[in-house]
């Protein structure tokens, strides 16, 4: 009896110390966000944007006259969480943001400074840390959000994807999460550096159903560029060519494809992996930087007259591609030390990890400092393959 009475206690207990749904919310009480957009505002105000997913549209298999796949509900506050609350005024659920797969950042939001809206989205319990954070373009990220995607029937989805498939492919954008803005932010020794968005086409084409039923949209978003901040303002953008540089630099390049001029031709080399090396050192008090690149690839395109088995012509290439990758991170340099002033690149982090001691002397007037840093770069490519045929097809023909 009293083994029996103990068995039924400890069940009891066990019972008490299970979790229940005490905080459990219906999904047809929820709006589930999948992005975000944050613009400037009058009066130093934020004007949120969120992209809702329309459950209906996107469970039918023919969309109908009015099934839009997304909605995008917009409110002006003082702050982000103020205006979330705000658009219960106009939407019978609220705002969920625990799959948020986007934030935009609107160009004039980003240049008056995004830290308290990173703020938020640090703090706020609802949100993951895995979206990926981006700035408008020249645009307003209430009119991004506005664009129906023609691949994706959710926009945000395909924006998400496309960035993870460039960054890749490609080697001109990259992802940034939460933590790593985070992290650029507050780290002494480097400056965040985020992705750019542009939208090409009119914007209220961009906003229909149109745009999704033909075969070309007339409104497209497309990546371009990556946008320099100093602290947590922006202040201006690389282009193609310094974008490259800025991710051979940064360790992000994965592959790519590289094209340059040889003799009486062109040719293309498609990297198939990449590593960079910074290597920061302190001598006679003044910092320097080494900047060593070990990538290998293969070549993807060739018209010119050399033969490929012919000695030397390998090598040739190899030396044609790393004086392509060199003057791109010499152009990404130029363009944060000349013209921005803002060390995107983490070479003071380099040096404090080198030299702690001398760093924390250099530190308070690093940005001067890195405007006149001395840089070597060291770049070192291998050719492993040169494809299925030797001699270019236009020299075939010309024999």
């Amino acid at each position: 009896m009293i083994r029996r009475i103990g068995k039924t206690a400890v069940i009891v207990l066990a019972v008490l110390c299970l979790s229940g749904c005490w905080s459990r919310r219906e999904l047809n009480e929820l709006s589930i966000a999948v992005a975000l957009g944050l613009d400037a505002a009058p009066n130093q105000k934020v004007l949120v944007s969120v992209q809702i997913v329309n459950p209906a549209a996107i469970g039918q298999k023919k969309a109908g006259p009015e099934g839009s796949p997304v909605y995008v509900f917009r409110s002006e506050a003082s702050s982000v969480y103020e205006a979330l609350r705000e658009m219960t005024t106009v939407m019978n659920r609220k705002v969920y943001l625990s799959h948020l797969r986007l934030v935009v950042f609107g160009e004039e939001l980003a240049k008056r400074g995004i830290s308290d809206q990173v703020d938020f989205l640090s703090r706020y319990h609802e949100l993951r840390t895995d979206f990926f954070l981006i700035v408008a373009k020249q645009a307003r990220a209430q009119d991004v959000l506005s664009v129906l995607t023609p691949e994706e029937s959710i926009p945000a989805n395909e924006l998400y994807s496309s960035l993870d498939v460039a960054e890749q492919n490609w080697a001109v954008t990259s992802k940034m999460t939460l933590d790593k803005v985070i992290d650029d932010l507050t780290t002494p020794g480097i400056s965040p550096a985020l992705t750019g968005l542009k939208i090409e086409g009119p914007v209220k084409a961009g906003a229909g159903l149109g745009n999704i039923r033909t075969t070309e949209s007339p409104t497209l978003l497309i990546y371009d560029g990556i946008a320099v901040f100093r602290q947590d303002r922006l202040i201006g953008w690389l282009n193609t060519r310094e974008s490259k540089g800025y991710h051979y630099i940064s360790d992000k390049v994965k592959r790519t494809v590289i094209e340059d001029e040889c003799p009486n031709g062109r040719f293309e080399v498609e990297l198939i992996r990449s590593k960079t090396k910074l290597v920061g050192k302190v001598r006679n008090g003044n910092p320097e930087i080494g900047i060593q690149v070990h990538a290998e690839g293969n070549v993807a395109d060739l018209s010119c007259h050399e033969k490929m088995m012919k000695p030397g012509t390998v090598q040739d290439i190899e030396r044609l591609t790393e004086e392509n990758i060199k003057e791109k991170i010499k152009e990404a340099i130029n363009a944060a030390q000349s013209r921005y002033h803002a060390d995107i690149f983490g070479f003071g982090e380099a040096i404090r990890r080198a030299d702690p001691k001398r760093w924390h002397k250099l530190k308070p007037d690093w940005d001067a400092r890195f405007s006149k840093i001395d840089v070597q770069i060291n770049v070192d490519v291998k050719i492993r393959r040169i494809g299925t045929i030797t001699d270019s097809i236009q020299s075939r023909i010309r024999k």
